[in-house]
């Protein structure tokens, strides 16, 4: 009889946000339904909608803006040589 585990991993990537460094974890994608506005001619009924970085830091876990979060791990090394490479090529 075969003894079949399944690992599940949770990858973090390295990142700095506003000089603080974390962990990012991954991206939340958050709306709320928007009533109408009750003035003649305002806006309709819709949904506001969001893009944010879950990121653990030292003391916590927050949300944050996706521009606030810059990468340093070696997925991001990987671009930064690629576009060096770009330059060179000068595409």
């Amino acid at each position: 009889m075969a003894n079949n585990k399944i690992k599940i991993e949770i990858e973090t990537r390295g990142c700095i946000v506003k000089g603080e460094p974390g962990y990012f974890h991954v991206w939340e994608f958050y709306s709320v339904p928007v009533e109408a506005s009750p003035l003649i001619g305002g806006a309709p009924a819709g949904v506001f909608s969001r893009i944010y970085g879950i990121v653990e830091f030292s003391d916590g876990v927050r949300r944050v803006e996706p521009t606030d979060i810059v990468f340093c791990d070696e997925e991001n090394s990987h671009l930064c040589t690629l576009k060096k490479l770009k330059e060179k090529m000068d595409i």
